[in-house]
């Protein structure tokens, strides 16, 4: 008998009697370890089994090889040896010799070696602690999947946790054989794409030379954050620290903080600074202090599923301090706010009650101590046909001006109610209203008398939905179109504001609320959509929308140039196509008929290479028209904006991101860059040029290094400019 068939015959054998043997030699049964393999003894009074030649083991959803295995089945430890690999989900484990325990999932192991994407790791000696935990002795991990990675983490002890974190001790960066820098502790969590180190040198004209340091830390899924370490060669250190924490019953919190002692606001250095900026030449001395910092705190609470409650608090140095070490977030919100705002829902209204303080003197703000407000939703009235809604505030208010430039008060009580009567004729929605304006100020514009004004408000809105089915037979950018459905949605409104018994010029002004006026409407806008269909897909590809605004009986006038009585005032238009995949426009504009201009106009274009991802285009154009109703004269911008990216090979990729304004016939903004693929690493470099201040060409230059397995980090300084969206 030849061997392949005596081992057909013997080997179902040794499954079931390896199986038998778990349970004679246990007191407790214990799930099953299939064994196969060239050569095969079994040991009767060890209780155990000697496989030579491929052996093979299966238990519980993992595969091990080797070339030499020795079973116990009474302890469930099996000793391997040669070309050892153990596959699991969560990775692979290579070894020469390993003692495993399939009981305890325990284990030793020597000159090993674990696949685990993103993290690769070598060791001479290591230990399997438990399911899914690995101690690592003098031994090395990194994300790059090379024989001879490029860069790696070596250490004396390395903890990993797969798909979870990666914990180094005592730790030295090497590119190569180039020791980096030394760390005594690192933890990499591998269920976010943000590396913990990020190093960003640059040149930028007002710092002089550069070094951003980011070191992200993370004692748990609910408490991490970021230590901040940045050197400029003109401004002197900066310091922060931005902490993330998550609890379970107080919601979460961020706390971000950052300081630095500018060398460029020293006194011995004002001169330079006002020839820096000369704006800043008339700021108050106690607002040019060298100790610069900002303090910020946040805080969102969902004590239960009604409640919440929100918290911000902003403290900065001076005005400037965000505008010249945080200009992306200075962008963003130039002026944030301290408040708290607690919020709860019943199950037709909410109550709100707002509490806000100026803690920067040197903005203007409105303060809230405190406002109250309470939301009723548009519920029906016993079943009548009609509908009740409204909006009632009532608190104390104070506007403060920058450094005391103006200061008032009052306390103030407003109501507006709705009651509306939607009913549909057949083909025609009607949506009849009327409505109050009521407000109570304890003091008027001089302080000397209480004030109660009140403004009834009125109106309709009328619309009704069309459509017809067109058969086709064309090409959409080469994709077949076979019908065509067009739906037309046209919509009329009229909204009237009786002139307030108090005119504004009575009234303290602390927000929108205290601007009302008498106002006489008719708005006619015309919604079109466009939808196209073949085998396929049925898509929108284009949507259009004019309207027209008519100013009736109008009494009071802007300016010289406003016109009274009844005329058309603005016509506004917004159009979104989406002819084919990756590719979008849209466009708005806003057409002001007293003085015949436009006074808005925006165009953004989006295109993408979707089969190869080649390339990638956004285009857009802003116009914005800036004029005093009392004269002719007008400011206004009209900007292009291009961002653009294009893979010049299968390892480089161009950036180029500009902004240009045609009033001035100058860019204000330029970046050039290249992404270089370095295969576990992106290496981006360029060049920022920026003329945003009058007589000044602000120069940034700067190199990151990122691993493409962590991939979510934010240069801080690059550009972008996301463009039309490309579907609707």
């Amino acid at each position: 008998m030849n061997f392949s068939k005596l081992k057909a015959i013997i080997l179902p054998a040794i499954f079931v009697f390896i199986y038998a043997s778990g349970v004679v030699f246990c007191e407790e049964k214990v799930e099953p370890v299939e064994i196969n393999g060239d050569e095969i003894n079994y040991l009767q009074q060890e209780g155990a089994v000697h496989v030579k030649g491929n052996v093979k083991i299966k238990y519980k959803g993992m595969d091990v090889t080797c070339d030499e295995a020795i079973y116990n089945a009474n302890t469930q430890i099996a000793n391997l040896t040669g070309h050892v690999k153990i596959v699991r989900k969560e990775g692979t484990i290579y070894g020469e010799k390993v003692v495993y325990n399939f009981n305890t999932q325990e284990a030793t192991l020597s000159d090993m070696r674990m696949v685990s994407p993103p993290i690769y790791a070598n060791a001479k000696e290591a230990k399997k602690e438990g399911p899914n935990e690995y101690s690592l002795s003098n031994g090395f991990a990194t994300t790059c999947d090379l024989e001879k990675p490029h860069y790696r983490f070596a250490a004396k002890k390395i903890i990993v946790y797969p798909n979870v974190k990666v914990i180094v001790k005592d730790m030295v960066m090497k590119v190569g054989d180039v020791p980096i820098f030394y760390l005594p502790y690192l933890s990499i969590p591998l269920d976010e794409k943000i590396f913990p180190i990020q190093i960003t040198p640059g040149s930028k004209g007002d710092w002089g030379y550069y070094v951003l340091g980011r070191y992200r830390y993370r004692f748990s899924a609910r408490e991490k954050g970021r230590i901040i370490l940045d050197w400029y060669e003109k401004r002197g250190f900066g310091r922060g620290i931005t902490h993330n924490a998550t609890t379970e019953n107080f919601g979460k919190a961020l706390v971000n903080l950052y300081y630095i002692d500018d060398d460029l606001y020293k006194p011995q250095n004002r001169d330079e600074l006002f020839k820096k900026y000369p704006e800043r030449s008339s700021i108050p001395e106690n607002y040019l202090q060298s100790e610069r910092y900002k303090a910020q705190f946040f805080h969102n609470w969902q004590p239960n599923e009604n409640l919440m409650m929100i918290s911000e608090f902003n403290k900065f140095s001076d005005e400037n301090f965000m505008k010249d070490f945080f200009r992306r977030e200075y962008d963003i919100e130039p002026h944030p706010l301290t408040y708290n705002l607690s919020t709860y829902s019943f199950e037709h209204s909410a109550l709100s009650l707002l509490t806000q303080k100026r803690m920067n003197y040197f903005f203007s703000e409105t303060e809230y101590l405190p406002q109250l407000e309470y939301d009723f939703y548009r519920q029906s009235l016993a079943n009548s046909g009609f509908y009740l809604e409204s909006k009632t505030t009532a608190g104390s208010l104070n506007f403060k001006g920058a450094d005391g430039s103006s200061k008032y008060g009052s306390d103030r009580v407003y109501n507006l109610s709705t009651v509306s009567y939607p009913k549909t004729f057949g083909w025609l929605y009607t949506n009849p209203y009327l409505g109050d304006y009521g407000t109570f100020y304890s003091k008027n514009v001089t302080g000397t008398k209480e004030l109660w004004r009140n403004a009834p408000t009125g109106g309709i809105d009328l619309s009704t939905k069309l459509y017809r089915v067109f058969d086709t037979n064309f090409n959409l950018f080469g994709k077949p179109v076979d019908k065509v459905r067009h739906i037309i949605t046209p919509v009329v409104s009229y909204a009237y504001i009786h002139p307030p018994n108090v005119p504004t010029s009575d009234v303290s002004q602390f927000d929108s609320i205290d601007s009302l006026q008498r106002s006489e409407t008719v708005t006619i806008r015309l919604d079109n959509k466009l939808q196209a269909r073949n085998k396929e897909r049925t898509w929108d590809f284009i949507y259009f929308s004019p309207a027209l605004q008519y100013q009736i009986n109008k009494k009071d006038k802007r300016g010289a140039l406003d016109k009274k009585g009844t005329y058309l005032d603005n016509i506004q238009s917004t159009l979104e196509a989406y002819p084919v995949e990756g590719m979008g426009i849209r466009t708005t504009s806003y057409y002001d008929c007293v003085v015949g201009a436009f006074k808005e106009g925006n165009l953004d274009f989006s295109f993408s290479d979707t089969k190869s991802h080649k390339y990638e285009v956004t285009v857009g154009q802003r116009y914005a028209r800036e004029y005093d109703y009392d004269s002719p004269d007008a400011t206004y911008s009209s900007q292009t904006t291009l961002d653009w990216n294009y893979q010049l090979t299968p390892k480089l990729q161009f950036k180029n991101y500009m902004r240009y304004e045609f009033k001035d016939g100058k860019f204000l903004e330029q970046q050039y860059s290249f992404r270089q693929d370095l295969h576990c690493w992106w290496a981006d470099f360029g060049v920022t040029v920026d003329k945003q201040r009058e007589g000044v060409t602000d120069f940034t230059f700067w190199l990151s290094l990122t691993l493409k397995d962590f991939p979510d980090i934010s240069l801080g300084f690059d550009h972008s400019y996301s463009g039309a969206k490309t579907s609707y």
